[in-house]
């Protein structure tokens, strides 16, 4: 079931945050700030995510969270009491930077074997963030607002709904050769770089890729991958798409 709703908020597709000021240094805890997020002009949007699939305006609230093709993006949002009923806890199955992350099953799983595959080549891969609530990611772009106003803010993070966080499929890697930071610098590093070779033999693929930034609508993201499944991710690679692309044409709404 799709609903339209005619009032947009200039949707996103999650992340967590990073100060454009502060690029390369150590993520911080932010407290949720009390910020009133202002509302967007209507907005409209051209989205097929599949091609007998056609939404003419408005954002739009999908139903097919599960769907592990699901889009979501500016435009396509999840309900904001969705949550993934297979949730598990990665504690123990890799490290973490704290405690209690969340995953769905088959995405936990891959990412056991993929942080055991990169561990056995002597590289370390550390989660810092995974599953993330409606609620969870509305405290977290609001503190962006606060910080770093609406305008820089929609740049790297997404509004609440519109995360990819929510699935419980995306993962944020860091590293202690990045202080354990989301930062562009993960690219030169040596976590960074077996990722790139080898996350789609595990089903992950890189959200917002470099260069990117006028298809998904944020800056560029190293540590931010989602997990589709080694097939769709066979897929994709041989598509010559970007994820945002791939979705579009392939996915579900």
């Amino acid at each position: 079931m799709v609903v339209i709703v005619g009032i947009a908020s200039f949707v996103y597709a999650n992340k967590t945050p990073k100060n454009p000021q502060q690029l390369g240094t150590v993520i911080r805890k932010i407290e949720p700030l009390k910020a009133e997020i202002p509302k967007a002009d209507t907005v409209t949007a051209s989205v097929t995510a599949k091609p007998s699939t056609e939404i003419s305006s408005g954002v739009i609230i999908t139903e097919k969270g599960d769907e592990i093709l699901v889009l979501i993006n500016k435009n396509i949002r999840l309900p904001e009491t969705y949550e993934p009923g297979d949730l598990v806890s990665i504690d123990g199955l890799v490290k973490t930077t704290h405690s209690g992350l969340l995953l769905r099953a088959e995405a936990a799983k891959a990412l056991g074997s993929i942080t055991k595959a990169a561990k056995d080549e002597g590289v370390n891969l550390i989660v810092l963030s995974a599953y993330r609530s409606f609620w969870s990611q509305q405290a977290t772009f609001s503190s962006w607002v606060g910080s770093a106003g609406l305008a820089a803010a929609e740049t790297f993070s997404a509004r609440p709904g519109h995360s990819q966080h929510q699935l419980g499929t995306a993962v944020d890697f860091t590293a202690e050769s990045v202080n354990l930071g989301l930062t562009e610098n993960f690219t030169q590093s040596k976590e960074g770089a077996w990722l790139s070779q080898n996350a789609s033999k595990f089903g992950f693929v890189l959200s917002y890729p470099e260069g990117k930034e006028a298809i998904t609508g944020y800056t560029y993201e190293p540590w931010h991958w989602r997990y589709i499944g080694v097939e769709n991710t066979q897929r994709m690679t041989q598509s010559g798409l970007i994820l945002e692309e791939f979705l579009q044409r392939y996915g579900v709404i």
